[in-house]
């Protein structure tokens, strides 16, 4: 693991160091985040919920957005009555908000400085 929100040593290994890929598979990570957060609602039902909670799974380790994935992780077992849940989801999905932003500030800093 790293300390920057994105691991770019494993997302080079996953692009085989094919710097134009690299930047595609970026482009496309930003594109899933945006749609997943805007459908990761707390009140969802639980299908919803866990559907949404994968896929941002699967997309963040993908690119090496460890801490992402481990949220929604976490998320992703957070199911149940509505009452039962949405407080346990409001303060997961806070979490999320913070390591998605944290994943987005690294990516935008990766681009502006180059490689």
């Amino acid at each position: 693991m790293t300390d920057q929100a994105i691991d770019f040593d494993h997302l080079d290994r996953y692009v085989a160091g094919d710097s134009a890929l690299r930047d595609e598979v970026l482009t496309i990570f930003e594109g899933q985040v945006a749609r997943c957060m805007r459908m990761l609602d707390p009140s969802a039902p639980n299908e919803q919920w866990r559907s949404i909670a994968h896929a941002l799974k699967g997309a963040s380790r993908g690119i090496g957005a460890w801490e992402v994935g481990a949220a929604c992780e976490e998320a992703e077992r957070m199911l149940g009555a509505p009452d039962k849940v949405i407080e346990a989801r409001r303060e997961i999905r806070a979490e999320i908000d913070r390591a998605v932003t944290d994943a987005m500030n690294t990516i935008r800093r990766f681009r502006r400085d180059g490689e």
